[in-house]
């Protein structure tokens, strides 16, 4: 671990200079990336390699100098409206290949500590059917010089990450189905203890961050065997374990799809033989998680029972964790004003009544409590709640009993579209520091804000960067309290504690919680 980065470049023919070219010896093999600043970055570096609804193959070497100067292709999905504006306004995104499975690494272009760098590993979100690690907003430039080795990964998406098929699991040595995707996620995890020593970061520090589907999948590998060891800590950024199918919930989702490609379940010629155009237009856009066909199954080798239940009984990972949500997950859904299903108590009665069954009156009548007139509230709190706030809550303070615990919540807002709140994903800009970059120089939208948002995007970094070292994460002066204690860190302008209230708000859930 005395890796002496001006040494390597110079050795290497090259300078400090931005733009010049670095080659470090990794245990796999030469790696060649550029220089940004203070800061070296490397693309596009295969840690396994992915054939159809099989597991990943691993990369454990390479011959001769491995290019990793671009992002590699990301993982086939069908393209979001962020996707495609993004291209068209000119931020750079890959295109799309099956055998998908890269990963980015930022690194601090200065001696490590003695140790190594602590490591931050970031697994993205997009509803498990959506995003790549190659995203302009994930840049991991800015964290690095916190002082961290940063690296972002693709997984396999959709069907191809996540459907379950009779067929596929009997030709499967273990009897598994449907979690490519997780296993896609552990393989990253391995590549980099075996790999991340070579860049000046220590493989044995590692910190897990994910944001929704990310930090859901996160979440979920506590409960994996095949994932203990995976990671030392965990962020996780709006989102549990709640969101998990058994198998014959799988296995019905996939009969539906079935129907819509023309495959037979057992038919996997016909599966395989599919473009993958024909099966990434198929994949529904889902503004209610809950029916995302796409997502971790208990299918007995992956996971052996539902994350939640695991938790509630103390068999996860005794990993510590940083766990919080935005204060207005649910405002992202910027269809909801004027849709009289999700803004008038008649339609949020009907929703409600439609997904809660038997106990739909009681629901009816807590929110109604809250939030009187306004229904649209009522909306936002429900699905927010729900889905999002509770479960990602509930995952921390279930975990306590086993490991340390920390809390927060992120309560900025745009001034310019006070109607988002501090929505789903808000975080993210603050996180990785990409205020300036599409799609988030649009909550900016000046020179002033970029500037008054600055000294939080320091504070967000510094607790993020600080839980990573293994210290009580903390913003500025002001440490993140112990989950259950209370209070949380609220992370807005200006930060500090404030009260949780997250146990009241989500009692209503608590009985829903173990399958």
């Amino acid at each position: 671990m005395k890796r002496a980065a001006l040494l390597l470049l110079l050795l290497a023919g090259v300078s400090l200079a931005s733009g010049g070219t670095v080659r470090l010896r990794l245990p796999g093999g030469w790696v060649q990336g550029y220089v940004e600043g203070d800061v070296l970055v490397f693309k596009g570096i295969p840690y396994a390699h992915a054939r159809r609804w099989e597991a990943p193959r691993r990369v454990d070497a390479w011959s001769g100098v491995l290019d990793a100067r671009a992002y590699g292709p990301i993982c086939p999905q069908r393209g979001s409206i962020t996707l495609r504006l993004g291209r068209w306004l000119g931020s750079y995104v890959p295109e799309a290949d099956e055998d998908c499975l890269n990963l980015n690494v930022w690194v601090p272009a200065a001696d490590p500590p003695a140790g190594g760098w602590p490591v931050m590993v970031f697994v993205h979100g997009g509803s498990f059917t959506g995003g790549s690690g190659a995203e302009p907003i994930y840049d991991g430039a800015a964290l690095a010089r916190r002082g961290v080795v940063v690296v972002t990964i693709n997984y396999r998406l959709g069907p191809f990450g996540f459907l379950a098929l009779p067929a596929l699991a009997e030709e499967d040595p273990h009897g598994s189905t449907g979690n490519y995707g997780l296993l896609d996620q552990i393989a990253a995890f391995e590549w980099v203890r075996r790999q991340i020593g070579g860049f000046g970061g220590d493989p044995q520090n590692v910190t897990a961050f994910g944001e929704s589907a990310g930090a859901m999948a996160l979440c979920t590998l506590l409960a994996s065997p095949l994932a203990r060891g995976a990671f030392d800590r965990a962020v996780l950024e709006s989102g549990g374990c709640s969101f998990v199918y058994e198998r014959e919930e799988a296995y019905a989702h996939a009969r539906r799809f079935s129907e819509q490609v023309g495959c037979a379940l057992d038919d996997l010629a016909c599966w395989r033989g599919l473009g993958v155009d024909e099966l990434t237009a198929l994949v529904p856009f889902e503004t209610d998680f809950e029916k995302v066909p796409f997502k971790p199954v208990v299918d007995g080798y992956v996971l052996s029972e539902p994350p939640e239940r695991a938790l509630a009984a103390g068999r996860t990972a005794p990993v510590p964790l940083f766990v919080g949500t935005t204060k207005d997950e649910y405002r992202l859904d910027v269809t909801a004003p004027g849709d009289p299903a999700k803004s008038t108590w008649a339609g949020v009665e009907a929703l409600m009544r439609a997904k809660e069954g038997p106990r739909a009156d009681e629901v009816i009548a807590r929110y109604r409590e809250r939030f009187g007139g306004d229904a649209l509230a009522a909306y936002y709190a429900y699905m927010g709640e729900r889905i999002l706030i509770c479960p990602t809550y509930r995952a921390g303070r279930w975990q306590a009993a086993r490991a340390p615990v920390w809390t927060y919540r992120f309560a900025y807002a745009s001034p310019y579209w006070p109607r988002l709140g501090s929505m789903h994903g808000m975080e993210l800009p603050f996180v990785f520091d990409t205020r300036a970059v599409w799609p988030f120089w649009g909550l900016f939208l000046s020179a002033g804000e970029l500037e008054r948002t600055e000294p939080l995007a320091r504070a967000v970094q510094d607790a993020w960067a600080r839980f990573a070292y293994g210290e009580v994460p903390r913003a500025g002066r002001v440490p993140a309290p112990e989950i259950g204690s209370g209070w949380w860190l609220e992370l807005a302008l200006p930060w500090g504690w404030a009260p949780d209230d997250s146990e009241r708000r989500c009692a209503l859930w608590e009985p829903m919680a173990v399958h």
